[in-house]
């Protein structure tokens, strides 16, 4: 009877260690708000849009029209990494409270 009350407390105690950290992530909020996320979608599906854009020019043949889609695509892909540290840092800008009282003292 002991050890099988030991390997059912066990197999709960371990279920739980794996539940419980699951279950916080999912719950964690995305950084940013509704439009800064809608807009990096947006921005990711123009740079992949461009991507096959330039990919179909190569199949074809025509590598100065792939040399344009080139410079386009550098271009989309700085505005998404420019989109995307706008918004971590101001994710983590709400939740570096304790920077902000330390060194907005005055």
């Amino acid at each position: 009877m002991r050890k099988k009350t030991t390997s059912i407390l066990s197999i709960g105690l371990m279920a739980a260690v794996i539940a419980i950290p699951t279950g916080r992530a999912v719950a964690a909020d995305p950084p940013g708000n509704r439009q800064q996320r809608q807009e990096l979608r947006e921005d990711v599906q123009e740079l992949q849009r461009l991507r096959r854009a330039r990919d179909r020019e190569i199949r074809q043949g025509d590598y100065d029209d792939a040399r344009e889609y080139n410079d386009k695509i550098r271009d989309q892909r700085r505005e998404v990494q420019q989109d995307r540290r706008e918004i971590y840092r101001s994710d983590r800008a709400d939740r570096d409270w304790y920077r902000d009282w330390r060194w907005g003292r005055d």
